[in-house]
């Protein structure tokens, strides 16, 4: 969804570690919601997978795509037409990821509602939404970073009151779930998740404002990010309550402002330790590979998701730990696998 938007010639090692990781996280996250066995996912280890799982990946898939839209120099047009694609492409892969389960449901073998799995709000309806709202946004804010910021905190702050207007129509919370609630289907919605675009896009105009923060080296200001990292690390198990409590009200799909400002600032803390990875390992081949991951990450999203969620509905819920680690392997191996051949026929085409 990232390299959908920027329009840049220098890769950024740093961004491109960033979601490399996250998609390595949240492969591992798919498979901890969609094939354990209750026992393993309420055990530590299970919500362990789940904090991996929450503020090292959709926070900073949003935030670095934010960060990157602000960069652009594309017209307001683009976005709106972009996150028209993104938006329908969101749909699309909702149907593919559950198109076993989808064929079982029109043969008569399943009885669940098909909209369920195809109208749920993901990540990528999501980056849609957001692109249509930031190219207004950016016609209206122009170059005014504090207002992005601000803006920011509305969007996080005012998320759980939109739950009191949830509609009691199913049809109509179907539409109503891509943009609030906290209904089943509804696992990224705009309000709060827009905030986090949001706060990448404020970012980059503070950059570009300030440049010295761009060539900041966390080198030479250690001393400052310790006192974060131990406040991060005590304050963890508060957040991990949070990404263990996924879909209910105040749990980490329909967070408040707390909990993003707690997001906010482990991602600086986890900024600057990407950073210090970058510069003294972005070379080694094992961070290659990540930074090549985080490169494609649109499509290595779409083919992880692909095969978790058709896999899944042979084998939900039903692996033993060792079966999670293994289907780990096999599943981030087949996903980098597909997406070198998509690249190779997309570059012969």
């Amino acid at each position: 969804m990232i390299e959908l938007i920027a329009n840049r010639t220098e890769r950024d090692g740093t961004a491109d570690l960033l979601k490399g990781f996250a998609v390595l996280f949240m492969i591992q996250v798919h498979l901890m919601e969609q094939f354990v066995l209750p026992d393993v996912f309420q055990s530590l280890i299970g919500k362990t997978s789940l904090f991996l799982g929450g503020p090292m990946c959709a926070p900073v898939f949003l935030a670095v795509m934010g960060y990157f839209s602000a960069s652009s120099s594309r017209p307001t047009s683009y976005f709106l037409r972009r996150g028209l694609v993104l938006f329908v492409g969101g749909i699309l892969l909702n149907i593919g990821r559950s198109a076993n389960l989808l064929v079982q449901i029109i043969l008569g073998k399943a009885s669940l509602d098909p909209l369920f799995f195809i109208l749920g709000a993901d990540i990528l309806t999501l980056a849609g939404l957001s692109l249509v709202m930031t190219g207004f946004l950016r016609v209206l804010f122009r170059k005014k970073w504090w207002l992005f910021a601000l803006t920011a905190l509305f969007v996080a702050a005012i998320s759980p009151t939109l739950d009191l207007f949830e509609p009691q129509n199913r049809e109509a919370g179907y539409a109503v779930g891509f943009l609030y609630g906290t209904a089943q289907w509804s696992y990224f919605p705009l309000f709060p998740w827009f905030s986090y675009v949001l706060a990448g896009y404020s970012l980059c105009l503070l950059v570009q404002r300030f440049p010295a923060l761009k060539t900041m080296d966390p080198r030479n200001h250690f001393i400052y990010f310790i006192p974060l990292w131990i406040g991060i690390i005590i304050s963890i198990p508060y957040a991990s309550g949070i990404t263990y409590n996924l879909n209910g009200a105040g749990g980490y799909y329909h967070h408040g402002i707390l909990f993003f400002g707690w997001v906010i600032l482990f991602m600086i803390s986890y900024l600057a330790l990407m950073k210090l990875v970058d510069i003294y390992y972005g070379n080694y081949r094992f961070a290659l590979m990540v930074k090549w991951i985080g490169q494609k990450v649109t499509v290595l999203y779409a083919i992880q998701w692909m095969i978790i969620g058709n896999v899944a509905s042979l084998l939900y819920k039903s692996q033993n730990l060792f079966q999670f680690a293994a289907w780990f392997v096999i599943i981030t191996l087949l996903t980098i696998f597909m997406g070198r051949v998509f690249y190779k026929i997309k570059a012969r085409a």
